[in-house]
């Protein structure tokens, strides 16, 4: 089962200071998910930087870490380069010689949280309903509380509860604590703040808020809850909610367009494959002509008599050819009538002396028609009538 964290984050400078001291960071990589609060302190100046300061340096420390390593032992590393790096630039500007920051670190990878913290920053855990403070304050009422010097109640409104007395920049040697880490669980929350927010914020009050919002609708809420209450710091807050990573497949378009280019191409192959074989077709094949008559001429014999019926039946003849259903195409053609004459062709036929011309024939023999294609969606008729030659007297 894998873990998914939703991260929401708020801050703001608050109703009394001028500018936000605090700065925060999520990171994520190989070396895991990095969250971080620092709340800078050393007047006007020195806080702003001390805390962005912190936060980049930690930050790129982690980013140049492989992706095995002693989680434990890195983060006092992270911790002391940050320390390093505040005293070193406070050393630059006399202005900045009393800044330093407080930090609140979690660092989760495979399934567990590891986490520290210097000053009074705190990080909070939501979990089966409850909440619990998991860091302990580094702080002068902190040291009281313990001594049985002072309630907790009363260490809220000490005079001298901003006092800390640890924190990154204002001690070359450095003591972090590392906190042994626990394993993340479905529906846990981790709130990490800065101390504007717990000075007006009681801790069921931020369980309420963590358990009837989102990620992000929380800490914002949070932070307009201390600044309707005074607002006297600057509020930040981090928000962790745990999770089960759903593991949905998700197929880009690209891979959507290049499986509808495969089918459609598919489908083409299939159809030319079944035109070869003959499976589909698309139209019928063209009838032959069905040719009634002798492609020579007739040779008419002696004792034939040329009847006129019969001639133009000849001419009225129909050559039928290829026929299509989708055009159909009507070629009527009469052809010109010649003169009569009494001479002899040889070329349509030998004539004895005693044979009579039947005319009747001959009108049939005018009238012939040739009909080509058929088409059932489109009819064409040609009729071409050739004009009829006057008769020749002169015989």
């Amino acid at each position: 089962m894998e873990l998914q964290l939703n991260i929401g984050n708020y801050s703001d400078v608050g109703k009394v200071r001028k500018i936000n001291e605090d700065y925060f960071g999520s990171y994520s990589g190989s070396f895991g998910n990095l969250i971080l609060v620092c709340d800078g302190m050393g007047g006007h100046k020195g806080g702003e930087i001390a805390s962005r300061l912190a936060v980049e340096t930690i930050s790129n420390y982690f980013k140049k870490l492989s992706d095995s390593y002693n989680i434990s032992e890195e983060i006092n590393k992270s911790l002391v380069a940050a320390n390093t790096s505040i005293i070193l630039k406070a050393a630059e500007d006399p202005e900045l010689n009393d800044m330093g920051s407080t930090v609140v670190l979690v660092l989760i990878k495979n399934g567990l949280a590891y986490y520290t913290s210097l000053g009074d920053s705190r990080i909070f855990k939501i979990r089966d309903g409850a909440i619990l403070q998991i860091t302990k304050d580094n702080s002068l009422v902190q040291q009281m509380v313990d001594s049985n010097i002072i309630t907790e109640d009363e260490a809220k409104v000490h005079p001298k509860k901003n006092v800390i007395t640890k924190a990154l920049g204002t001690n070359e040697e450095l003591e972090p604590e590392i906190y042994e880490p626990f394993k993340l669980q479905i529906n846990d929350k981790l709130i990490l703040c800065s101390d504007g927010l717990t000075a007006h914020v009681d801790e069921e009050e931020i369980f309420e808020l963590s358990e009837n919002n989102l990620t992000q609708q929380t800490a914002q809420k949070l932070v307009e809850l201390a600044n309707e209450r005074g607002g006297t710091d600057n509020i930040t807050v981090q928000i962790v909610a745990v999770s089960v990573k759903e593991n949905i497949v998700k197929q880009s378009n690209s891979n959507i367009y290049l499986s509808y280019l495969i089918i459609l191409i598919s489908l083409i192959a299939l159809v030319f494959i079944l035109i070869k074989f003959e499976v589909i077709s698309f139209g019928e094949e063209p009838r032959k002509a069905n040719n009634t008559g002798n492609d020579s001429p007739t040779v008419l014999q002696n004792t034939d008599e040329v009847n006129p019926d019969t001639t133009n039946n000849t001419k009225n003849s129909v050559i039928q050819s290829s026929v299509n259903e989708d055009s159909l195409e009507i070629y009527n053609v009469e052809a010109p009538r010649k003169a009569n004459t009494t001479e002899n062709d040889s070329t349509k036929g030998l004539l004895r002396s005693n044979e009579e011309i039947n005319p009747t024939t001959t009108n049939k023999t005018k009238d012939s028609v040739n009909q080509s294609s058929v088409n059932k969606d489109s009819l064409k008729i040609i009729n071409m009538e050739a004009p009829n030659n006057e008769q020749d007297n002169n015989q």
